[in-house]
């Protein structure tokens, strides 16, 4: 468990065609943060790419095939992490529920979403918290990529990343 008590919310609307997760990452990168959360999402996507997790023949969760959606799609709920890749690129992991035009809803793990007319977005970032890519390893050997939270040591303002690219 990490315990952050600097903290700091920023809220932002996105677009018409806008990408939904390079938004994200850019809030990630303009505040020179590590970590942070989706803590509130609002609006409507016309593109989505997602999957679901399902048990593969050994039984084993797995991720199943990218799912796509187009049209009018309604964020219902939508939350994650932002974090970092292990060379330092933002990045980010969501789970959402999404209600198409037709009234039938989806949900999984976000690989990538368009914003159709607006989404209105609030993270948290925290300074003493740093959400690192990592993979773990579950069920007779099988490993899955996940964020892991760690203390995140840097100097006021610098991600890192950039403290990394600054030492060099």
């Amino acid at each position: 468990m990490i315990v952050s008590e600097n903290a700091k919310f920023v809220s932002l609307r996105v677009g018409p065609g806008e990408n939904l997760l390079g938004a994200l990452e850019t809030i990630l990168n303009e505040q020179h943060a590590d970590g942070g959360a989706l803590v509130a999402a609002a609006g409507s996507l016309e593109f989505l790419r997602y999957s679901v997790v399902k048990p593969d023949e050994e039984n084993i969760p797995r991720y199943t095939d990218i799912i796509e959606e187009t049209g009018a799609i309604e964020i219902t709920g939508l939350q994650g992490h932002l974090g970092r890749e292990s060379d330092g690129s933002a990045t980010s992991h969501l789970h959402g529920t999404f209600a198409l035009g037709d009234g039938t809803v989806r949900a999984g793990h976000v690989y990538d979403a368009r914003v159709l007319v607006t989404v209105e977005m609030t993270v948290l970032l925290s300074d003493g918290l740093a959400w690192k890519r990592s993979v773990v390893e579950y069920g007779a050997g099988k490993t899955m990529p996940v964020l892991l939270p760690m203390q995140s040591i840097r100097a006021p303002g610098l991600s890192n990343a950039a403290q990394a690219q600054q030492a060099v």
